[in-house]
């Protein structure tokens, strides 16, 4: 498996950590979990750590698509960790268009990224009591 998925315990924060790229067989696997999570939250928000990127199946891009297209509006938070210049500079363009907040975090910022998303949500649950 090049990809491991991850559930907080307590919070609607998912974790998704790609290790060496992304296949169809992580595609089969891990967006169902997704869906079932955001079944269970509703809105839930992301950690995505990208060590390497060695490999990409093409054949991924599709189902991405159609995912986001049917959840994208359920997740409120993307915190996207890696070293990868390339990986940061899309993420950061695809920012701009996408109607989530998405920050980008170096490797070493990982405890930065996962503290970020999780006082995300303690802050979005204050302002609105």
């Amino acid at each position: 498996m090049s990809c491991i998925y991850t559930e907080h315990e307590s919070e609607p924060v998912i974790e998704i950590r790609v290790l060496s790229g992304v296949t169809q067989n992580d595609m089969d696997k891990i967006l169902p979990q997704v869906e079932a999570f955001i079944e269970k939250h509703g809105s839930i928000r992301m950690v995505e750590i990208v060590e390497k990127m060695e490999r990409f199946d093409p054949s991924v891009i599709l189902d991405g698509l159609k995912f986001d297209l049917k959840h994208l509006r359920h997740i409120s938070h993307v915190a996207v960790v890696t070293d990868n210049g390339w990986i940061g500079f899309m993420t950061q363009a695809a920012s701009m268009v996408m109607p989530l907040t998405i920050r980008v975090f170096p490797m070493d910022g990982l405890d930065q990224a996962r503290d970020w998303v999780l006082s995300e949500g303690k802050a979005s649950s204050e302002t609105s009591t």
